[in-house]
């Protein structure tokens, strides 16, 4: 793994190089988690695990290209209504939702082949075999606070004078790249993951959601040392730690002094911690990140001054594509193809 991370910081520099091909095949499934939306957004595949845990037992019975109904239909999960947007037009909402709209051409074309094949996979699973829960709709979204799509009036809402020059870009982008999504070498659409900022590598997608997929394994992503928000802290103090502590784990001993109660971590090769002992308990680190708000699972953490600090890299999860790493690697000079091929390696991208 730290070898494969070591050439994969040698071969960064060479991407221009590299070519899109498919050299390995799985038929894995992941659950990726949502992340909610700030200046530097990370989601990925979703809350909709829960809707969707089907998609575990049938993929490899995924459909193997776009559906012929080119619409989504939403369920907004704040009215319970249902919006049907076409494809193009979604495909605006979801990258606008996902990526800051001044970003390079190049990442913004990433993004949208990421999020088109990404819905689609999921438009084909809930066709397949509805979900009785989502009301005929393709998945459910918040869509007050721009969850995976963001309308029309949302975005002028939020950009404001910005809004033309942003959505030109937008559009401009997504019309070079519309109807091209990701597959398997078997022609099935992949599962797509991808994040704000990683810890400076991606990871493995076995390490974060237990699932060893071909195509989200770690890369170096070095662009993301320079990223906004990089490098955040958490400091919580001693008893809202302690409270938070036994009430996830009520067996947690927190009898002796606080600069006791950290015990080791276990941690990914990319930094990640994947469990860390708290008053002689395992705790996950996603879970330690659930319970003090952390930007994400790479951190480490000590106890000074009455308060326990988290020094936290990245933010989201760290599998598949980082969003400030694509723009970085489009600011060198990658085009959208060498993106997606340096974050999805295996993937073969096609046109529906």
């Amino acid at each position: 793994m730290k070898k494969r991370i070591i050439i994969s910081l040698v071969c960064f520099a060479a991407m221009a190089v590299l070519p899109f091909v498919a050299v390995r095949n799985t038929d894995s499934a992941v659950k990726p988690e949502n992340e909610s939306k700030e200046n530097d957004v990370s989601v990925t595949s979703s809350h909709q695990s829960e809707n969707n845990s089907k998609e575990e037992k049938n993929t490899e019975n995924s459909i193997q290209t776009v559906s012929e109904d080119k619409y989504f239909k939403i369920l907004d999960e704040d009215t319970g209504e249902i919006i049907t947007v076409d494809d193009r037009n979604f495909c605006y909402g979801a990258v606008a939702a996902e990526m800051i709209p001044s970003f390079e051409q190049e990442a913004l074309k990433a993004q949208c082949v990421a999020c088109y094949t990404h819905f689609c996979r999921l438009r084909n699973i809930q066709r397949s075999e509805p979900d009785s829960s989502l009301k005929g709709a393709d998945f459910s979204a918040k869509l007050s606070e721009n969850q995976y799509y963001m309308s029309d009036d949302a975005m002028k809402k939020s950009w404001g004078n910005l809004y033309d020059e942003s959505i030109k870009n937008i559009k401009t982008a997504v019309d070079d790249v519309f109807g091209e999504v990701l597959t398997d070498s078997d022609g099935n659409l992949i599962m797509v993951a991808y994040h704000a900022v990683s810890g400076g590598a991606t990871e493995d997608c076995v390490d974060v959601f237990g699932q060893d997929v071909s195509y989200l394994q770690a890369v170096a992503s070095p662009g993301d040392f320079s990223a906004p928000g990089y490098l955040s802290e958490c400091t919580v103090d001693e008893k809202d730690f302690k409270n938070k502590i036994l009430a996830e784990n009520k067996n947690a001993d927190l009898s002796k002094s606080p600069e006791k109660w950290i015990g080791k971590s276990e941690k990914t090769n990319s930094g990640t911690v994947k469990n860390i002992k708290i008053g002689g308990e395992n705790f996950s680190g996603a879970k330690i990140r659930e319970l003090f708000g952390l930007r994400s699972a790479n951190f480490d953490v000590e106890y000074k001054d009455n308060s326990f600090v988290f020094t936290v890299r990245g933010y989201g999860h760290g599998v598949g594509m980082s969003q400030y790493g694509a723009e970085y690697m489009a600011q060198q000079g990658a085009d959208y193809k060498e993106i997606l091929s340096w974050y999805y390696h295996g993937a073969k991208l096609m046109r529906s």
